[in-house]
């Protein structure tokens, strides 16, 4: 009897394995993302006759950094910078503390209309915010937050709860409940439960639920231009719209200074939580 011999092809990629080729675009994609970045950077160090040199120069020939300490002395930047950084955190907080016992909750018991409920929230999720600046400012007058910190407070923590929740539920999801049913039976009641155990084995959920709401909530810009706009409560978006102005009155040096000590607290704030981020991110992977 012959022998078949299996012809041996090429092997098929998985099906979510990329091509090849596709990596042929990750230096045009990084290019493109850094390239901005980069320019203002540099920029920021630069003196102003420089910055409009031709032909353009990337490296700074003359190195400054006046452009940065006129930026917090004079043009006291670091007013904005503080307002944000209280927002931010506040926002997280609170928002990280309702949505945590919401999606607990969500995860933990079933009840009608659950589904129902979880379509909702994530369906607010669509409803753009330029929609709602009409209603957040009527609310605000009247409640008399307009021009305050504390309107940005609630306002982002309303707005964000709804993804918080989502993401919040699915690691809740993947903690057994057998550990909720010991608890129990040693006595613990469910708010016990919740912060002892539930909340200590969730912590890449919530550093991931927090980092999503600490950058939107840092780099909101409609919101804040409408509902407080004052100096004494602006946050760095508005603060940076300041820069704006007819052609030849924009101190583009200043901007750049002031734009890379905006972005400068995110990616610290990344590198710090970074080993949660992967892990949260990946928690899913092998489900």
């Amino acid at each position: 009897m012959t022998d078949v011999v299996p012809v041996r092809g090429r092997p098929a990629r998985r099906p979510l394995e990329p091509s090849p080729f596709t990596y042929l675009f990750y230096p045009i994609l990084a290019a493109a993302v850094l390239m901005p970045l980069g320019w203002a950077l540099l920029g920021g160090f630069k003196n102003p006759n420089e910055l409009f040199t031709y032909p353009p120069t990337l490296w700074p020939r003359h190195w400054t950094i006046a452009n940065y300490v006129d930026v917090f002395v004079r043009l006291e930047f670091g007013r904005y910078l503080i307002n944000t950084v209280v927002v931010a955190l506040f926002t997280v907080v609170l928002t990280l503390f309702f949505a945590g016992l919401a999606a607990y909750a969500l995860s933990r018991w079933d009840f009608r209309y659950k589904d129902v409920l979880l379509v909702t929230l994530l369906g607010l999720q669509l409803i753009p915010s330029t929609v709602n600046i009409v209603p957040y400012y009527t609310i605000m007058n009247h409640l008399g937050l307009l021009n305050t910190r504390t309107a940005l407070v609630l306002i982002y923590t309303a707005s964000h709860i709804p993804l918080a929740i989502w993401v919040l539920k699915g690691f809740f999801d993947t903690v057994p409940r057998a550990l909720d049913e010991a608890a129990q039976i040693d006595g613990c009641s469910k708010w016990h439960t919740y912060w002892s155990i539930i909340v200590p084995l969730s912590l890449p959920g919530l550093s991931v639920a927090g980092f999503l709401v600490f950058v939107t909530s840092w780099s909101e810009f409609l919101v804040p231009l409408v509902i407080a706009s004052a100096k004494d409560v602006a946050v760095t978006s508005v603060g940076l719209f300041t820069f704006f102005g007819p052609d030849a009155q924009t101190s583009y040096v200043y901007l750049f200074a002031a734009t890379v000590i905006t972005v400068a607290p995110v990616v610290v704030a990344y590198l710090f939580a970074q080993r949660f981020l992967i892990s949260g991110l990946t928690a899913f992977s092998d489900k």
